[in-house]
């Protein structure tokens, strides 16, 4: 079976003009001239989607079969173009009959009888010259009729991608589209969109969650080996200090003088009147056997503290791998911190075009691909999913390395945002992220609590504290 390229092509048509105007009428058409208007940052995007539809026009071509009908005529016409001068005209007469079913037929009748007396050679060229013309005719009739197909279907993809592309440009993108567009494939968001807005928004109110994603970004282009920078910075933290006045916790005895915390044998000494002197001598020398208590209390202390920067390097940057905690402690402002902060870093990566993937580390490790072709939609599902998880972080970051171990996740900053409050990770995990680091990878954590435990962190390149507890957002609102 003939297709239509190839038809095109024995029949020497040139489709390079229809793809042309075939991009030319996408381009100028009222809905895509709109939003160039309104989102001019979207041209490029816009304009390289269109321009790779076109090139894959000739290839459906292939896919298009031509009528019956029209196949068995060309094949007439190549035995009659085959045919001598004489021949022709002595089959002419059989020739029409063979045509009576073509639309070529009356104009053949009129054409044999206007050129009946020409010569043989003529009368052969010029018909063959206008059968070849109505060839032609009916395959671009068949181009054309494909032509507005198509046309209608890209401007159809174009309009849901451009809706899509222009709801969340603000949201998701509001520096350059970079990915984004790549990302509106996924029409229809089995979601509400909402949800962007609504962590756009929160990071408007927590500009400090936006500030350590930005850091985190600028991650990749840090160069430890560039000339180091220290800066000494006034900051006001909570300073916990272990104290005998709180009594949280009983470590022991010891002598003082705390008649509300005296042992009871001691009392007996109360009970002889020759003893007694013995107990007030010990009481004023605090010599008497006390139970001992130690709690923590806190105060806000501004302090001193050191920040380092270092020069920036032309390097690639890589993607990220977040690994949240999903534990119950998690819930709440925490979570919602949680993923105002990742939702940070996917701006980040779609204007600088690089991956980026969620884990929930429980039971078992939930994965989403924010930048893969379904992206949009899984970025909707990891934050409208809950977190009803655990604590155990051992799973997570073996599947955080097994990650950074593909080519496609080389020079990766991973960050792990979480409590801490956790059991420690195992002697193996620790040295295969050493040697992972090694690599140029690097580990980053965001302690959403100030009880984080420091042995837990201690693997980290980068520690950022952001306190989601009352106290800590008060104290950001002061600040």
């Amino acid at each position: 079976m003939v297709d239509l390229q190839t038809l095109s092509l024995l029949l020497s048509i040139n489709e390079t003009q229809m793809v042309q105007d075939l991009v030319s009428t996408v381009m100028s058409s009222p809905q895509v001239s709109q939003f160039m208007h309104e989102h001019p940052l979207f041209f490029k995007n816009v304009q390289e989607h269109v321009q790779q539809w076109s090139q894959s026009i000739p290839a459906q071509l292939k896919n298009i079969p031509v009528p019956d009908d029209l196949q068995q005529e060309y094949i007439l016409y190549l035995d009659a173009q085959g045919l001598s001068a004489e021949q022709f005209t002595q089959q002419s007469a059989d020739l029409l009959v063979q045509l009576q079913h073509s639309d070529f037929h009356t104009d053949a009748q009129n054409l044999l009888l206007t050129l009946s007396q020409a010569n043989a050679h003529n009368r052969k060229q010029l018909f063959i010259q206008k059968w070849r013309e109505h060839l032609v005719s009916q395959v671009l009739s068949l181009e054309i009729i494909f032509a507005e197909q198509e046309r209608e279907r890209m401007l159809q993809q174009l309009e849901l991608r451009m809706q899509v592309a222009g709801e969340l440009d603000e949201t998701l993108a509001p520096q350059h589209p970079g990915k984004l567009w790549d990302l509106t494939a996924t029409h229809l968001l089995q979601g509400n969109s909402s949800l962007f807005r609504h962590y756009a928004s929160f990071l408007t109110h927590n500009p400090e969650l936006k500030k350590i994603a930005d850091a985190l970004g600028r991650a990749a282009t840090q160069d430890s080996s560039a000339e180091e920078q220290i800066n000494r910075v006034e900051t006001a933290e909570w300073q916990t200090v272990q104290h005998e006045q709180v009594p949280d916790d009983l470590v022991g005895i010891h002598q003082s003088n705390e008649l509300n915390r005296l042992i009871s044998s001691e009392t007996v000494l109360l009970t002889e009147p020759e003893l007694e002197t013995v107990f007030y001598k010990q009481l004023a020398e605090r010599r008497l056997l006390n139970y001992q208590f130690m709690g923590q209390s806190r105060s806000l202390e501004t302090v001193m503290s050191e920040q380092r920067t270092f020069g920036e390097t032309q390097d690639t940057k890589g993607p990220f791998i977040v690994c949240i905690d999903t534990s119950g402690s998690m819930s709440g402002y925490p979570e919602d911190c949680a993923k105002g902060f990742c939702f940070a870093l996917l701006q980040i990566a779609l204007s600088e075009n690089r991956a980026c993937v969620i884990m929930l580390f429980s039971t078992d490790v939930v994965t989403y691909e924010l930048t893969g072709p379904e992206g949009l939609q899984e970025a909707l599902n990891f934050l409208g999913c809950s977190f009803k998880g655990g604590t155990d972080l051992e799973p997570c970051m073996q599947q955080v390395m097994h990650y950074m171990q593909q080519a496609r996740f080389s020079n990766a900053d991973a960050v792990v945002l979480s409590d801490f409050i956790a059991q420690r990770l195992s002697v193996e995990t620790e040295q295969q992220a050493q040697q992972i680091k090694r690599n140029g990878n690097r580990f980053n954590a965001v302690s959403l609590s100030r009880h984080g435990k420091p042995a837990l962190m201690k693997i980290f390149d980068n520690v950022w504290k952001f306190d989601t507890s009352l106290s800590g957002r008060v104290l950001r609102k002061v600040r």
